[in-house]
């Protein structure tokens, strides 16, 4: 159930785009109403980061609570990139963002929102599966046991194993 996030969009990138042009007042409303969003939107995502789950799941119970635990976190890193997304782009125009930067916004958002269908989604596929173990169905296969899913291993020694 791990999935990957996203690059952040650091820092540097904005604060060059913002000191690139304007005039030293917009830079100084830019600079003072950016700082502490994408600071807040660096945390978010670095507790995003930190709440995905790790390694495979040994029960439906553990599955859940993965699927349950990743869906939480990338619906609050989706919220912040929403947040920082409006920023971007109703102050593209005042602070003289490069298109790179709102692209970046909207790539992050999309990629996040992605992943945050595919975990939310999960949890009720998970709950599918556990009523369908539990009424008898499914072929009784548990896709939690050890080796669940995986291939066999060709022996690359053998002649015509490819």
């Amino acid at each position: 159930m791990r999935r990957r996030l996203p690059n952040r969009i650091p820092l540097a990138v904005f604060a060059a785009a913002m000191l690139a042009g304007g005039s030293a007042m917009a830079n100084e409303i830019c600079q003072s109403e950016f700082q502490p969003l994408i600071a807040a939107h660096q945390e978010v995502m670095k507790q995003t980061q930190a709440a995905m789950p790790r390694g495979r799941p040994s029960s439906f119970e553990q599955a859940r609570a993965n699927a349950q635990r990743a869906c939480q976190a990338l619906t609050n890193a989706q919220n912040s990139f929403r947040r920082l997304q409006q920023w971007v782009s109703t102050n593209q125009d005042f602070c003289r963002l490069p298109d790179q930067v709102v692209n970046d916004v909207n790539t992050g958002m999309t990629n996040v929102s992605r992943n945050r269908t595919q975990a939310c989604n999960g949890v009720a596929q998970l709950d599918r599966q556990r009523r369908q173990a539990e009424a008898g169905g499914g072929g009784g296969a548990n896709p939690f046991a050890p080796n669940a899913g995986r291939r066999p291993q060709l022996d690359l020694r053998t002649p015509g194993a490819l």
